[in-house]
């Protein structure tokens, strides 16, 4: 007779304990109800993940942000990627741009009469959350615990199963540490789990190397970070011409990587009367979009590899940093002691 391996606890995870135990078999079997997740946003997002949308300041991110949630509380496929979502409830937490603000984004502007006319209108499924500056005054460590708290309570009490939460910096106040940034996205974690929910988290990423390929190493804070997302995308720039970017897939776990440096989603950002958006242009190569090198960008890459050397960093290292090839620094390493 098989033996039966089944855990006899309830199945209601409230009254197991910090950790749930049950066969490999027993996992899967209930797996089995559940739905194969859908295409938020083409390849890029999933339902019920955690995704990071991340890019330098003045990229476009918040754009990018709202124009997917118009295309998700309309059920209509933006950019040309496929949306598999019916019309659904969305709540953006906006917490950087005033009412204002995200008003002028979404208007037509009469310079002669200085006035804003002729508004977008969003569904009413769109709906926008900001912070009420009377609505706390306590330590800055107890207002990011207070608005996670908010962000779910409002969230849970809204019927919205898809979150936006713009921006990450404004929700740790120092996120360049993991012991910060790991709490926080283990309880967003938490949060996807027991609600369902899809969560799409905006992040900035530091100054980079406009001569390298965007990597999971170029989000604000810990690169470790990444590990605990389910995907992740980048907005990058154009250096042919500012008003073009390209999206990029950094992490994927559904799917695939359709949108890799070889074959990226080339945008340029305008606006149709009333509407700030991305538009897209055409798919292509990243390195035709990234900084070329002249011989004085060499000159100062090889001795900043020799600088980095003398540290005592390692080749791979170097050629990360870097954004060139290990045998780069190599020869470059190599032609310094010559020189020497």
């Amino acid at each position: 007779m098989k033996k039966n391996v089944h855990s006899t606890k309830s199945n209601d995870p409230r009254q197991e304990g910090f950790l749930i135990i049950k066969s490999a078999n027993q996992w899967i079997d209930e797996a089995k109800d559940k739905a194969i997740p859908k295409k938020i946003f083409g390849p890029f997002w999933y339902e019920e993940e955690l995704c990071i949308l991340f890019a330098d300041t003045n990229q476009g991110k918040s754009l990018l942000a709202v124009q997917i949630i118009d295309s998700i509380t309309k059920g209509v496929p933006t950019l040309g990627v496929e949306m598999d979502l019916k019309a659904s409830k969305v709540i953006y937490f906006d917490l950087e741009l005033t009412a204002k603000q995200f008003e002028m984004r979404y208007a037509q502007y009469d310079k002669g009469k200085d006035v804003l006319f002729d508004h977008f209108e969003f569904s009413e499924l769109f709906l926008r959350a900001e912070i009420n500056p009377y609505g706390f005054e306590e330590s800055i460590e107890e207002y990011e615990a207070s608005l996670f708290k908010e962000i779910e309570n409002q969230a849970s009490n809204s019927g919205a199963t898809i979150l936006v939460i713009d921006n990450l910096s404004c929700v740790i106040s120092d996120n360049e540490k993991a012991r910060n940034t790991t709490p926080f996205l283990i309880r967003l974690n938490n949060l996807k789990k027991m609600y369902g929910w899809s969560i799409l988290l905006i992040a900035h990423t530091p100054k980079r190397n406009l001569f390298a390929p965007i990597s999971r190493n170029d989000i604000q804070g810990s690169k470790s970070f990444i590990n605990l997302i389910d995907s992740c995308f980048a907005v990058g720039e154009s250096q042919k011409d500012p008003s073009v970017k390209y999206l990029k897939q950094i992490k994927v776990r559904y799917g695939a990587f359709e949108f890799p440096s070889e074959n990226v989603l080339v945008c340029k950002i305008g606006k149709d009367s009333n509407f700030s958006s991305f538009k897209f242009l055409e798919f292509g190569k990243e390195s035709d979009h990234l900084k070329q090198l002249n011989p004085a960008d060499r000159s100062q890459m090889r001795r900043k590899a020799f600088e980095l050397k003398k540290e005592g960093n390692s080749n791979v290292k170097i050629a990360m940093e870097l954004g060139v090839s290990e045998g780069a620094v190599r020869k470059w390493l190599k032609q310094f002691e010559l020189d020497d």
